[in-house]
């Protein structure tokens, strides 16, 4: 970096630095990486301001600009082999000697230069270095995703945005939009999410950009599903996939929402078909990531289906390889399919432990849809072991979250665990609840409606407790107040 920055190769850089570091100026914090007290760092940024011309200073930041762009997307080929460098499509590189020399940096060089990548995104879109701009924010997507950095993503791709529309280059501008919108349903803002996504798509529709399309309808279908559209989500997803075959596209990209949704609407054994493709094409192609969501999600639906000792199989699989590769994203969802299949064999403790940590790391990553169906879910684990209060607890909390998100299926989620608990004590409330719960179920036309059905056929059939009729000349009751 030093040495794209100075324009310098990289053994007059490696000598210069010593130089700085023997007066002092600069430390050697571990070989090769070096930092500046903050005093000097600010009076070398001021004395440079003054001397040097600002079209040298530009070309400085250029140059450093785009050894980090292509250094990251070597790192980042790693994560998204094939794709990304086609819808990045960098310019040649300025320094192939640089770049040679470092070679391929591991995914972990991503995770020590975070902070400084993203912040190179913003000086970059602020210097009018548009195209470097928002080609390193959409090179840092993947990463910062898999990671659950989503405020890093709102930061780069609202500048790689910015940057690609003063530019403009409508791919570009479509691009940032699509995964600007893939942090916003993470961190519960769908109205933003569908804003985004939905011109993502009608750029792609008026460019006539085929491939990008697919991939962005594929994201809609997330966005629908969130919202509650679950059907919409299904037609969008199965029509994608239609297109995506008669046009010779990769069927792949939205296997796994599509699978998705149609396990959200109760269709299980086709939900099993299509998130079974999906693990056979990411195993074909060794993509980790996809490998270990493919097997995450086939877990899910078994616990939906009742099989629960082969989700826990499937299920611990795809953690075993989230800590193998570092992975994070979804961890949270997987300990929560974890502990119900868990629950459903009566294992509560082990079942409370998932439950807490997936709710630890829903509200870490900010993922205020996935901290909502944690507390549901524990909420129904501790009304198991008898722990009722607890439990009603953790749903109004739920409820609470869900209702701010505006995220309909764990709002029914919470109102069906409240049902149940005033079920043996109070009907009226019982009934309250689970009649909003039930109307959002069938709105929503989801299988979870049975459930609320039984609970209030329950209550509607347990007996009333009637009051005895007061003794004439009996004393009155003394008065409470």
């Amino acid at each position: 970096m030093a040495a794209a920055l100075a324009g310098l190769s990289l053994d007059a850089a490696d000598r210069a630095l010593d130089e700085l570091v023997d007066g002092h100026l600069v430390d050697e914090v571990e070989t090769g990486r070096y930092r500046m007290h903050d005093l000097l760092r600010q009076y070398s940024s001021e004395l440079s301001a003054r001397v040097d011309p600002a079209e040298e200073r530009r070309s400085a930041l250029r140059e450093l600009l785009d050894f980090v762009l292509h250094a990251s997307l070597r790192s980042a080929e790693l994560l998204e082999p094939d794709f990304i460098r086609a819808q990045v499509s960098p310019p040649p590189p300025r320094r192939p000697d640089l770049l040679d020399a470092v070679g391929t940096p591991p995914v972990e060089w991503l995770e020590r230069e975070r902070a400084e990548l993203v912040a190179l995104v913003v000086r970059a879109r602020e210097s009018a270095h548009h195209a470097h701009a928002w080609r390193l924010a959409r090179v840092l997507w993947r990463f910062c995703y898999m990671r659950a950095y989503f405020d890093d993503i709102l930061l780069t791709h609202r500048h790689g945005l910015a940057a690609a529309e003063a530019a403009g280059e409508a791919p570009a501008v479509a691009c940032m939009n699509n995964y600007m919108a893939s942090a916003y349903v993470r961190t519960g803002d769908y109205a933003a999410a569908l804003a985004h996504v939905s011109r993502a798509v009608a750029i792609c529709e008026r460019i006539g950009d085929r491939q990008n399309l697919f991939r962005y309808r594929a994201n809609l279908l997330v966005v629908y599903l969130f919202r509650g559209d679950v059907h919409e989500a299904v037609v969008v997803g199965l029509e994608s996939l239609r297109d995506s075959r008669a046009s010779g596209h990769d069927i792949t990209i939205g296997l796994p929402n599509i699978g998705l949704a149609l396990a959200a609407c109760g269709r299980y054994e086709d939900a099993l078909r299509i998130h079974r493709l999906h693990l056979h094409w990411a195993r074909i192609g060794r993509d980790y990531f996809h490998i270990q969501n493919a097997l995450a999600h086939i877990g899910g639906v078994k616990v939906r289906l009742g099989r629960h000792h082969q989700a826990i199989r499937l299920l611990r699989a795809s953690l075993a390889l989230r800590d193998r590769t570092g992975h994070r994203y979804a961890e949270a969802e997987v300990r929560i399919d974890l502990g119900a299949a868990y629950r459903a064999l009566g294992r509560l403790a082990e079942a409370e432990r998932e439950h807490e940590l997936a709710l630890v790391l829903a509200t870490d990553s900010g993922e205020r849809h996935v901290e909502a169906a944690a507390l549901n879910g524990l909420g129904r684990t501790l009304a198991a072991a008898g722990r009722d209060d607890e439990a009603a607890e953790r749903y109004r909390a739920a409820l609470r979250l869900a209702t701010r998100i505006r995220s309909p299926y764990e709002q029914g989620r919470a109102l069906a665990g409240l049902a149940a608990h005033f079920a043996r004590t109070d009907p009226v409330e019982a009934r309250r609840h689970g009649e909003r719960a039930l109307a959002i179920f069938r709105w929503m036309g989801v299988p979870e409606r049975r459930e609320v059905e039984r609970c209030l056929a329950e209550v509607a059939a347990a007996p009333v407790a009637v009051e005895p009729a007061p003794v004439p000349g009996a004393a009155e009751p003394p008065d409470p107040r």
